[in-house]
């Protein structure tokens, strides 16, 4: 059985999601569909906590719809001409991806020799 902070956590930001889709200017889908991707990120990392999770959303969500028309272009070109890709989709599969790809490069620039004056330990 879900706790109830999760439930009624869950429940609200379906509601602010809702609520932003009645917006002039944003498209319904996109916003549906960027609150989708950033739900099924935050489900897929088992290794955050319950506050990283809700940051983690909140940011999904965000980048999400900034990077849905970028992601709308990019999967048009990969589909066949005869396959629309509405601006849900695009924001559904940025805002699940954009966080996964912001940390591995992070971990990645972290990694590399570039960066070690940068943090102290190069002299």
């Amino acid at each position: 059985m879900a706790e109830p902070a999760s439930t009624s956590a869950t429940y609200a930001a379906v509601a602010g999601a809702s609520l932003l889709a009645m917006f002039p200017g944003l498209d319904a889908g996109a916003v549906l569909g960027a609150f989708a991707g950033a739900a099924v990120f935050v489900m897929s990392s088992n290794e955050l906590g319950v506050g990283k999770k809700l940051v983690f959303l909140a940011l999904a969500f965000v980048a999400g719809l900034i990077a849905a028309p970028m992601a709308t272009t990019l999967l048009a070109t990969m589909l066949p001409a005869r396959v629309q890709v509405s601006a849900g989709v695009g924001a559904l599969l940025a805002s699940a991806l954009v966080i996964k790809v912001l940390i591995r490069l992070i971990n990645k620039a972290d990694s590399m020799d570039l960066l070690t004056g940068m943090k102290g330990g190069g002299k």
